[in-house]
C-alpha cells in the first residue's frame, strides 16, 4: 500500500516535472521571438519623431518583455532543480521501502523454515516415542 501511494506521489511529481520543462520551452521560443522583433527595430535615414518615439516605444517594450522572459525562465529552472530534488528523495525513499520490504520477507520465509523444521521434528520425535 505504501509503495502504491509512493508511486502515485512519484507520478504526481514527474507531471509536475514536465509541465514545467514544457512551460519553459514555450517561453524560451517567446524570448527568440521577441529578440527577433528587437533584431528587427531599424533605424530609417528619414525617420520623423513619430517614427522615432514608436521605435523607442517598441525598444521599451520588448526590453521590458525579455527581462520579465528571463525571469520567469529563472524561476521555472529553480522550480525544475526543486522537482529534481523531490524525486531524488522519493526515489531513495522508495528504494528504502522496497529493501525493507525484501528484508521482511527474507525474515518471514527464515521464521518459516524455523517453524516447519521444528514442525517435523516434533512429529519425528513423536513419532519415535510413540513405538
Amino acid at each position: 500500500m505504501i509503495l502504491k501511494l509512493k508511486q502515485w506521489q512519484e507520478e504526481l511529481e514527474k507531471q509536475k516535472f514536465v509541465e514545467m520543462l514544457s512551460e519553459r520551452h514555450k517561453l524560451e521560443l517567446y524570448l527568440k521571438e521577441l529578440k527577433g522583433r528587437l533584431d528587427s527595430v531599424t533605424f530609417l535615414k528619414e525617420a520623423t519623431s513619430e517614427k522615432i518615439v514608436s521605435i523607442f516605444d517598441e525598444i521599451q517594450y520588448l526590453t521590458n518583455q525579455l527581462i520579465e522572459v528571463q525571469e520567469l525562465i529563472k524561476k521555472i529552472d529553480e522550480e525544475v532543480e526543486k522537482q529534481r530534488q523531490l524525486y531524488e528523495e522519493a526515489f531513495k525513499e522508495r528504494k528504502k521501502i522496497e529493501q525493507l520490504y525484501d528484508k521482511l520477507i527474507t525474515t518471514i520465509k527464515m521464521q518459516r523454515e524455523k517453524l516447519e523444521e521444528k514442525l517435523i521434528l516434533d512429529v519425528f520425535t513423536g513419532r519415535i516415542r510413540s513405538e
